[in-house]
C-alpha cells in the first residue's frame, strides 16, 4: 500500500477512535467536525478528504466492523443453529466491545441492530417477502442483539462458549415452543 493510502487509513482510524471517545458523553448526531478533528489531532481538510459528514464516519465504523466480522467468520458456518458460529459471534463482539458499546451508548443502536441483522441476512441469504421464514431471521437477530448488549454491559463475565451454550438453549426453547 502506498504512503498516501496508509496515511489516509490512519486519519480515518483516528477520527473513528475520536468518535468512539464521545460515546456516552454526547449523542453522535450532536458531535461537530471541529470537535472530532481536535480530538483526533488531524486537520479539518483531512476529515473532509475522507468523509462528507459525521454520519458518514459512523457508516465507516459500521463497514469496518462488518468487514472484520466476515473476514474472521468460520467458513461453511451458517445459521443460528450452528453452535460454532454462535460462539464465534460472541467472541467477535467481545473483542470489539468498545466499538459495539460506543454505538449503543451514542444512541446509534439502530445502526448496531442493522449491522447484526445484515450479518444474519448474509448468512441466510435474501428471502422473498412472501417467505414466513424471514421472520425467524429477524427474531434471531433481535434476540441476539439484546442478549449481546446485556452481556457486554455486564462486563462479559461469562465466556463466549458459555454464552453460545446459553443462547442456543434459549433459541431452541423458543423455536420449538
Amino acid at each position: 500500500m502506498d504512503k498516501r493510502k496508509v496515511a489516509n487509513q490512519q486519519v480515518k482510524d483516528r477520527l473513528l477512535a475520536a468518535l468512539v471517545e464521545f460515546a456516552g458523553r454526547k449523542d453522535w448526531s450532536k458531535v461537530t467536525v471541529t470537535e472530532l478533528v481536535e480530538a483526533a489531532g488531524v486537520a479539518r481538510a483531512s476529515f473532509y478528504r475522507n468523509f462528507v459528514s459525521v454520519e458518514e464516519l459512523v457508516d465507516y465504523g459500521i463497514r469496518q466492523v462488518t468487514e472484520r466480522y466476515h473476514a474472521g467468520k468460520p467458513e461453511g458456518r451458517e445459521g443460528f443453529r450452528d453452535r460454532a458460529l454462535v460462539e464465534y459471534k460472541f467472541r467477535f463482539y467481545q473483542e470489539n466491545a468498545p466499538l459495539v458499546l460506543a454505538f449503543h451508548r451514542a444512541k446509534a443502536a439502530t445502526s448496531l441492530l442493522d449491522l447484526i441483522t445484515d450479518c444474519e441476512i448474509a448468512c441466510w441469504g435474501d428471502m422473498p417477502l412472501s417467505s414466513p421464514d424471514r421472520y425467524e431471521v429477524y427474531f434471531y437477530a433481535g434476540a441476539f442483539y439484546n442478549v449481546l448488549l446485556c452481556w457486554l454491559e455486564g462486563g462479559t463475565r461469562e465466556s463466549p462458549e458459555a454464552m453460545a451454550d446459553a443462547f442456543m438453549r434459549l433459541a431452541d426453547g423458543v423455536v420449538r415452543s
